[in-house]
């Protein structure tokens, strides 16, 4: 028999390839209602793996805060699945662009 974590076991059943993206091991789902539509909304992370300013190539970067990412799956078992990902934004010390990485 093989052990998943719940954060594997989500990313199995969402068919999710990225090992960057975590789940909580509490408050992961919620089931909300938009009009008549039922949604499984599942909470994730994406871990940052930030070396180096996309646009200028420096690495002089800092964080500058998250933001969060919908991302909607084919219907499953009479329920939408949605996907709420919080991804870290950066910001160059250098050129002053702003980013995150996908």
């Amino acid at each position: 028999m093989i052990s998943l974590s719940l954060s594997n076991f989500i990313k199995t059943i969402l068919n999710i390839q990225d090992n960057n993206i975590s789940f909580p091991e509490e408050d992961y789902c919620h089931v909300i209602q938009k009009g008549n539509y039922l949604i499984k909304l599942f909470k994730g992370f994406l871990k940052d793996n930030c070396c180096a300013c996309p646009h200028c190539n420096s690495k002089n970067i800092v964080k500058n805060g998250s933001r969060e990412r919908n991302i909607k799956f084919i219907p499953f078992q009479n329920y939408n699945i949605e996907l709420n990902l919080t991804v870290q934004r950066h910001i160059c010390k250098d050129c002053k662009s702003l980013f995150s990485f996908n």
